[in-house]
């Protein structure tokens, strides 16, 4: 009897975690995952400073969130996936302390439309600082493309 409930509890326990992955696994609709792939590029005065490069996968039930910080220096990226009109919206936040007295966040949104293919989405964000030690032009540079997971 002892192992018929062992066995029964353990059956349990895989159906129960398995659930949640086949439910967001997608099989079309607004449960899809979006596999994706971000690359951020910080430049001070045109010297590449901070390079940020992460393949991920997130979908509307699991955000993506990426811890990257260091000893001295707060750095995050975080995604989440919406669904508006049957259309997934990739939304990600870029933190990162880049000195002493300046950081660099920016958030953006990508809609990918060709799920099957893939979107891609570039663009930059800049400032200017006159803080010494940390003056001149400051850009980061960013490009992520999503798709639906191939789960």
């Amino acid at each position: 009897m002892k192992k018929f409930v062992a066995a029964l509890l353990t059956t349990a326990c895989a159906v129960g975690f398995a659930m949640p992955v086949f439910a967001a696994s997608g099989s079309g609709g607004d449960n899809d995952a979006m596999a994706c792939t971000v690359s951020v590029e910080y430049l001070r005065s045109g010297t590449a400073r901070l390079t940020y490069n992460k393949d991920f996968v997130v979908g509307p039930n699991s955000p993506f969130s990426d811890d990257f910080s260091s000893a001295t220096r707060l750095r995050f990226f975080d995604a989440t996936v919406t669904y508006v009109d049957g259309i997934p919206e990739v939304s990600a936040v870029f933190d990162a302390d880049v000195d002493v007295f300046n950081a660099v966040q920016f958030g953006f949104t990508l809609k990918v439309r060709d799920e099957s293919n893939g979107e891609t989405q570039s663009g930059y964000n800049t400032f200017f600082s006159s803080v010494t030690g940390a003056s001149g032009s400051h850009r980061s540079n960013y490009t992520m493309t999503c798709a639906r997971a191939q789960i």
